[in-house]
């Protein structure tokens, strides 16, 4: 059985909002460089939705580049202006999970309601306003509902005028459905927004919670500020993540060109400018929650780029202090390629201090610094067998116990 997310996006922003987005509606809020509606349609996938129906009464521009994006991101999204049409686009047996015009809300909300099978989401009707909708006298709708979507097909075919979404959620509560509370308003920032200062502290919450990888020494205690710092300034802009990656894979390619030809200090800090890079595409994919569970080729690009850096940094050496230069940069990419090899899946004690392309980078720093640079190739091959050697000692005692 398939889960079709019906989101609303047609209700417009409070009156006289002092910064209103140019169509006026809720669903073209400005949310961590995309849209609103851009995060209840992914919110909805994380939950397991295979499909995303926006139900409008208008497409303006805003609302139409959104739907692009997700589109280009492979999500299967459409759209319907009338009842009947959102009707027709669902199958009776459907699971139809209902999003309200301008609901915000953590994962968990929505995998809790997934998980139970169907079922509305509650709010206890105390100190809650108008913009949740009431149950009865001590509930009221939180904004989210997952019934069939018979429930849909059945209510068309009757709303006349009547809101469409104010009428599916007195036909599920007629129809029994049973209810799910959340204990606190500010529990993972649900909330259902009617303007854009109601999004201010929602998106603080959410740039805090965001995280990189952080997979290296380098990332978690050299770049940590000034990754954060980068986000936070990236965060309101619609830069999109694969060109943070493209960036950094340029810039080593560059430093590459440039180490062929005996440059060394402007490609030495091409190389440390692009090592941040794609720890801020991974934050700014968090912060709009873009998967990133499967290895993109931008995991290939990298460090591909950051071998090809150092072999021409080998050569050029080679030109000055002969050429056995050359086999010392090949022997420690052998050993680098190596290491990730034989860690794989494994988790090692002391694995962020293993040799990887953004520690290498950094450790050359001093070197590069003191002129010493063929003493720093020595040293990034000293580090890359010794990060092997260390991951096969932990690996194969912890098979041998």
């Amino acid at each position: 059985m398939t889960m079709v997310a019906l989101i609303c996006a047609y209700q417009e922003v409070e009156p006289f909002e002092a910064n209103p987005p140019e169509d006026g509606l809720r669903a073209t809020l400005p949310l961590a460089g995309r849209t609103l509606a851009e995060r209840q349609a992914r919110l909805a996938v994380a939950a397991g939705a295979t499909s995303i129906l926006f139900f409008i009464d208008r497409l303006p521009p805003a609302l139409l580049s959104a739907i692009e994006r997700l589109r280009s991101d492979g999500l299967l999204v459409a759209y319907a202006r009338t009842p009947l049409e959102a009707a027709q686009s669902v199958q009776a047996e459907d699971r139809l999970l209902l999003i309200a015009d301008g609901f915000v809300a953590d994962e968990v909300h929505v995998h809790r309601l997934v998980t139970e099978g169907s079922g509305i989401l509650t709010l206890p009707d105390l100190g809650i306003d108008d913009r949740f909708e009431r149950i009865d006298a001590q509930s009221r709708w939180a904004g989210l509902a997952l019934f069939t979507g018979q429930l849909l097909k059945q209510t068309a075919m009757m709303i006349k005028d009547w809101d469409l979404q104010s009428t599916l959620l007195r036909r599920a509560v007629q129809s029994g459905a049973r209810e799910f509370s959340v204990r606190e308003l500010s529990d993972a920032h649900l909330n259902i927004v009617t303007k854009r200062d109601d999004l201010v502290t929602i998106e603080q919450q959410i740039f805090d919670e965001s995280v990189a990888r952080r997979d290296s020494w380098v990332s978690r205690y050299v770049l940590a500020i000034s990754e954060q710092a980068a986000t936070k300034l990236l965060m309101p802009t619609t830069v999109p993540t694969e060109a943070l990656n493209l960036a950094a894979v340029l810039l080593n390619a560059l430093a590459a060109f440039l180490f062929a030809y005996d440059w060394f200090w402007t490609p030495g800090i091409l190389l440390l400018l692009s090592t941040p890079l794609d720890d801020i595409a991974d934050r700014l994919a968090s912060l709009r929650m873009q998967s990133r569970r499967e290895r993109t080729w931008w995991s290939y690009l990298l460090p591909a780029s950051a071998a090809a850096a150092l072999l021409t940094l080998s050569y050029a050496l080679g030109r000055q202090f002969g050429w056995g230069c050359l086999p010392i940069g090949a022997a420690t990419l052998a050993f680098v390629g190596a290491l990730w090899l034989e860690v794989g899946a494994h988790e090692i004690e002391g694995q962020i201090f293993l040799a990887e392309r953004k520690g290498m980078a950094w450790i050359m720093l001093p070197f590069a610094i003191t002129g010493s640079w063929l003493a720093g190739l020595f040293g990034l091959s000293l580090y890359a067998a010794g990060s092997f050697f260390w991951a096969q000692h932990q690996i194969h005692h912890r098979i041998g116990r």
